[in-house]
């Protein structure tokens, strides 16, 4: 991954608790938590290079899991 390349991007937004634990356990550090529009509870991540790395494993995870229908 380039991380010399310098432009801003979008925090990522995520409404999956399930996500959110993991993603807390793999260290990252939320900038905000808030309620979104219907009421549900989001936590808020930077779009660091490492968030975006576990962020890929997550969705790498899931597809593993849903290719056999876990």
């Amino acid at each position: 991954m380039n991380t010399n390349v310098s432009f801003k991007r979008n925090p990522y937004y995520i409404y999956d608790l399930v996500q959110v634990n993991w993603m807390l356990e793999q260290g990252c550090i939320p900038l905000q938590v808030g309620k979104g529009e219907k009421n549900d509870v989001f936590l808020k991540f930077p779009r660091t290079p490492e968030v975006e790395e576990i962020v890929y494993k997550w969705k790498l995870k899931n597809k593993r899991l849903s290719k056999y229908n876990l």
